[in-house]
Order: C-alpha cells, then sequence, then structure tokens
C-alpha cells in the first residue's frame, strides 16, 4: 500500500513539473517575443467575439465553429512557440551573422506568417456570416 501511494506521488510530482516547464516555457516565449503577445490579445478578441456571437445567433455559431476556431488560435499561437524556440537554438549554436543562420529564421518566420494569414482566413470565414447576420438584424430593429 506505502509503495503504491509513493509511485502515486512519484508521477503526480513528474506530471506537476512537466506543466510547471510548459507553463515556465510560454512565460518566456511571452517576454521575448512581442508577437507572440499580439497573438494572444487577438486570440482574446476573437473568442470574446464568437461568445458574442454565440448569444446573438446561437444557430449558426457552435461547436464546429468553436471547434475550428480554436484549433486555428492553436496552430498560430503553436508555431509562433516554434519559431521563437528555432530562433533562439539558431542564436546559441551561431555566435556571429551566419547567412544559413538567417536563412532558417526567416524560413521559420514565414511558416508563422503563412498560419497566421490563413487563420485570418479562417476567423473571417467562419464569423462574417453570422456577423452580418446581426448587423442585418440591428439594422432591422432601429
Amino acid at each position: 500500500m506505502a509503495k503504491e501511494s509513493r509511485v502515486k506521488k512519484k508521477i503526480f510530482f513528474k506530471l506537476r513539473n512537466k506543466f510547471s516547464n510548459a507553463f515556465r516555457g510560454i512565460y518566456t516565449a511571452i517576454k521575448e517575443e512581442s508577437s507572440l503577445i499580439i497573438h494572444f490579445i487577438v486570440s482574446l478578441v476573437v473568442i470574446g467575439l464568437g461568445i458574442w456571437l454565440q448569444k446573438m445567433v446561437p444557430n449558426q455559431f457552435g461547436c464546429v465553429q468553436w471547434a475550428i476556431l480554436l484549433l486555428t488560435i492553436g496552430i498560430v499561437i503553436g508555431f509562433e512557440l516554434i519559431n521563437t524556440m528555432v530562433e533562439n537554438f539558431v542564436d546559441l549554436l551561431s555566435f556571429e551573422y551566419n547567412i544559413k543562420a538567417k536563412k532558417i529564421k526567416d524560413i521559420c518566420a514565414a511558416a508563422t506568417l503563412i498560419n497566421s494569414i490563413l487563420a485570418i482566413a479562417i476567423g473571417l470565414l467562419i464569423m462574417l456570416p453570422p456577423l452580418v447576420d446581426v448587423i442585418k438584424l440591428y439594422l432591422q430593429i432601429s
């Protein structure tokens, strides 16, 4: 019984340490990368707009739209974190200017940019139709 309890505690502490490391990584990335702050702010705005749209037109904004939006937000923030990690890793390996290091950083930044552009397109495709309907409804009432 005591051995089983020690095993459970060990598993709990390992899991807690993994989450602690992950949150420390997010905090470090936010401190270093201003674009990550922008992604988080835009994500909060999108989530707020989604909550509002779901209340206004619940039949047009449901679980599928939420799943797509949250997945898109996660992919963009994940790519930004990977981009930050690659930049830090390249800086660690190369102390002076290196054209290959620049190419690596530029390509990684391009991947993040493409994901951000696609996220905007996905957000517009999902949120624009219900938003237009809310505006039409508001104009009919006034």
